[in-house]
C-alpha cells in the first residue's frame, strides 16, 4: 500500500512539473533567453506569471473586466496596462481611435474585453478577456506584446475563484500549440463571441487555429486556412 501511495504521490509531482513547464515563455522571443532583458516588465512577465496566484480586491462572484486587469497589473505592471486602466478610470469610457496613427483602445465592460491595440506604430499593445465558467468561476486571458526591441509576447491564462477572489494560473490551448513551426504567431482574444483563436503567418498562406468555448475551456474545433495575396 505504502508502495501505491510512494508511486501515485510521483505521478501527481511529475503532472505539477509538465503543467508549470507548459506555461514557460515561448522560446521564440530572444528576450526570454537572454539576461540583458531580464530587468523588462514583460520579460518579468513572462518568466514569473506562472508561477503566482493572485488575489482580487473587491473581486466578489462576478469581477468585471478592469478588476480583474487591475489586479494583474498589480502583480505585473507593465507600462501599456497602466495606460489602459487609467482611461478606465472613467466609467463612461468605451472606444476611442487615432486614425493617423492606427491606434484603437477599447474599454467594453457589458462584453469583459478591453485592448490597447497599437496598429502600425511601434508601440505597445494589450488585450484582455473573461468567459463565464459553468462552475460559477471565470476564465481570463490576458495578452501584453511589444514588436521591437525586444520582439516579445505574453499571454497569460487564469482560473478566478469567486470563493476566495484569486486568479490562479492555468494552461491553454497556446501550451501545446504545433502548428506549422511559423515565426510569426498571433493570439486573438474575443470580443464578441467566444471564440479564442491562434493565427499564424507563412509565406503563401494567413492559418487561423479555432477554439471554441465547451462551457469551461476554449477547445480546438476547426483550422481555416487563407491565401495571401501577392
Amino acid at each position: 500500500m505504502k508502495t501505491v501511495i510512494l508511486f501515485l504521490c510521483g505521478i501527481l509531482w511529475l503532472c505539477g512539473q509538465q503543467a508549470n513547464a507548459q506555461m514557460k515563455p515561448s522560446s521564440r522571443y530572444v528576450a526570454y533567453t537572454m539576461d540583458t532583458y531580464n530587468n523588462d516588465d514583460m520579460v518579468k512577465v513572462g518568466k514569473g506569471w506562472a508561477k503566482r496566484t493572485i488575489k482580487v480586491p473587491n473581486g466578489g462572484k462576478t469581477p468585471d473586466i478592469v478588476t480583474l486587469v487591475k489586479a494583474f497589473n498589480k502583480a505585473w505592471p507593465t507600462y501599456i496596462v497602466d495606460e489602459l486602466l487609467n482611461l478606465a478610470k472613467d466609467p463612461k469610457f468605451t472606444h476611442e481611435v487615432d486614425e493617423e496613427y492606427d491606434t484603437e483602445i477599447i474599454v467594453d465592460r457589458p462584453n469583459g474585453y478591453v485592448c490597447w491595440d497599437s496598429g502600425a506604430t511601434d508601440g505597445s499593445s494589450m488585450e484582455a478577456c473573461v468567459w463565464r465558467r459553468d462552475n460559477g468561476h471565470r476564465l481570463f486571458a490576458i495578452q501584453v506584446s511589444s514588436p521591437v526591441d525586444p520582439v516579445i509576447s505574453v499571454i497569460c491564462f487564469y482560473d478566478y475563484d469567486p470563493k476566495n477572489a484569486t486568479l490562479k494560473p492555468e494552461a491553454s490551448p497556446v501550451d501545446n500549440f504545433k502548428g506549422t513551426g511559423a515565426e510569426y504567431v498571433d493570439y486573438i482574444l474575443p470580443r464578441k463571441g467566444k471564440d479564442f483563436i491562434i493565427s499564424e503567418y507563412t509565406f503563401d498562406a494567413y492559418i487561423k487555429y479555432i477554439y471554441t468555448w465547451n462551457g469551461n475551456n476554449p477547445v480546438y474545433s476547426r483550422t481555416v486556412k487563407e491565401p495571401v495575396d501577392d
